[in-house]
């Protein structure tokens, strides 16, 4: 069964909760009760393609599971659709929204932090099972909260800062500049960098700076760097967007190579058409950005199959190449676990597969081999070991430091 590919335009109005899209679902369900499965994401924001990413890992995994006779006995995950527009309230209306459809059993997010703080009381409020791929703030699943309904397959600030900076140490770095976005993403970030300087990195590193950028904004990110770089920074550690991480890479391109600095980059940058963005001048700058998902690494018999529907859908050739990659795995896989959960618990109540979410079988998964994904104790999935490290070449694919260019 080919995968529908669902364009913006075919995106429906659901009233003020904002727009909603529904996967199509095989002729064999016909009559059967859809268990429905939401996606809250940034889908008209004009650069991100992380939504899109998103997206079509939860359709394909979707589709592999509807394949093989959906979930309890015979009902069809159906995939429900919300734009958030990048707005915090926006996306808080979204969950609310849909918590209250029937048959909704979690909900996936998109890559914004700050849209998914909004949303975290709501969802705990509302018994709503939060499937993480992307947004990388520490509070969105350490929040304190019993129980917590929170669950992610992808980095977090804290262990992606780790390894950045432990990256800027072994390149023999110590005199470290930081620009992070004025969001509570920018502050995790700026926490858990100042934290390991002060604490690990204390005898090999030096904060000289930090320098705030809008979050969506372009316009301050050269002075920024400038202001960094007149203060002795020997390195960049950056946290942004695809938009303001092109900026400046445009803007290091034109400086004299004295006048450069390595950037160290959250993955934030690799959530649009980046190396598009920033054009020929992503060849001219030394920028190194982690991951925790790469086709370069990817042994998974799913993860072919996920190779040439990404490069089908986003129209490249080279699955290096694909778009926000980092965000397709982790999705693929959390739908499959939430369809374990499911049959575990035998029922749509969404308490019950969110304590299934803790007790599942081990899982063979295309990011990596899960056994088991969460605990009660641990609803990360991801640990230290599973940072990559990467760089685009000069055919603008993404991929870890250490593979053959």
């Amino acid at each position: 069964m080919a995968l529908p590919r669902i364009s913006r335009r075919q995106v429906l109005h659901a009233g003020a909760a904002g727009l909603l899209a529904l996967t199509p679902i095989a002729r064999a369900f016909d009559g059967a009760s859809p268990v429905m499965v939401g996606l809250d994401a940034e889908f008209f924001n004009r650069t991100s393609t992380a939504d899109d990413a998103i997206e079509l890992g939860a359709r394909l995994a979707i589709e592999d599971i509807n394949v093989r006779g959906g979930v309890l006995g015979g009902r069809p995950l159906q995939l429900v659709t919300t734009d958030n527009r990048s707005l915090p309230a926006r996306g808080l209306a979204n969950v609310q929204h849909l918590a209250a459809q029937p048959d909704i059993a979690a909900y996936l997010c998109g890559k914004f932090s700050p849209v998914v703080l909004e949303q975290l009381p709501a969802f705990h409020a509302l018994e709503l099972p939060l499937l993480n791929p992307w947004a990388a703030a520490d509070a969105i699943v350490n929040n304190g909260r019993e129980p917590n309904f929170a669950f992610r397959l992808g980095l977090r600030d804290s262990i992606a800062m780790e390894r950045l900076l432990q990256q800027i140490i072994e390149r023999g770095y110590r005199d470290v500049g930081v620009i992070v976005p004025a969001s509570a993403w920018g502050r995790s970030s700026l926490h858990f960098a100042e934290h390991f300087i002060t604490h690990e990195g204390r005898t090999a590193l030096k904060l000289v700076g930090v320098e705030w950028h809008r979050w969506g904004s372009e316009r301050s990110i050269e002075e920024n760097y400038r202001s960094l770089v007149d203060a002795g920074a020997q390195a960049i550690l950056l946290v942004a967007n695809e938009p303001e991480g092109a900026a400046l890479v445009r803007a290091l391109a034109e400086l004299d190579q004295a006048d450069q600095r390595p950037i160290f980059s959250h993955w934030g940058i690799t959530g649009g058409r980046f190396p598009e963005l920033c054009g020929p001048a992503l060849n001219r700058v030394d920028l190194t950005v982690v991951q925790s998902f790469n086709f370069a690494r990817a042994s998974h018999p799913a993860a072919q199959r996920l190779a040439l529907a990404a490069m089908s859908h986003f129209s490249v050739a080279d699955p290096l190449a694909v778009p926000s990659m980092t965000g397709l795995g982790p999705a693929y896989d959390l739908i499959h676990l939430l369809a374990l959960a499911i049959e575990q618990a035998r029922s749509t109540h969404r308490p019950d597969i969110r304590a299934a979410l803790e007790r599942l079988p081990a899982y063979d998964g295309v990011v990596k081999h899960l056994d088991p994904a969460f605990t009660p104790a641990r609803h990360e999935a991801l640990e230290r070991a599973d940072v990559l490290l990467c760089q685009f070449d000069d055919r603008g694919r993404l991929q870890p430091i250490d593979e053959p260019r």
